[in-house]
């Protein structure tokens, strides 16, 4: 199973425990931006920021479970991965979707029907070895 985590670029760290945590039940990870580097303003960046998109949202496109962290803090990315995911799932079926978190209730997008809100990551790896 491919799995996307779609986070804050500050909860890095706290996505690559979650990795480690998947690659420990075997799950495979659809694509890793937590290798991307800090590219902003990104006009400065405009090729990184090109190569980027494509690869977030070709790993969003390919994945079997779609996983936000929901935080208080506004990224753009993760909520145009969320809105990718969505599309998928509306369209092909998958991938799963779960936004985990305190904040799960902060966007309308969190209250789609495709969308499961979590409390913890462990409830959705839970979920995950009886899927």
């Amino acid at each position: 199973m491919k799995i996307y985590v779609a986070a804050s670029f500050g909860k890095k760290k706290e996505v690559l425990k979650i990795y480690q945590r998947l690659k420990e039940l075997r799950q495979d990870i659809s694509g890793d931006w937590t290798l991307h580097k800090p590219i902003s303003p990104y006009e400065k960046n405009q090729e990184l920021a090109k190569e980027y998109s494509i690869e977030d949202i070709n790993a969003v496109e390919d994945c079997d479970i779609f996983i936000l962290i929901a935080d208080e803090i506004n990224s753009k990315g993760k909520y145009i991965e969320l809105g990718a995911a969505i599309l998928s799932n509306v369209k092909f079926g998958k991938p799963k979707i779960y936004v985990v978190g305190n904040f799960n209730k902060n966007s309308m997008f969190y209250f789609h029907p495709s969308v499961k809100k979590i409390n913890f990551v462990e409830e959705v790896l839970k979920e995950l070895g009886n899927l």
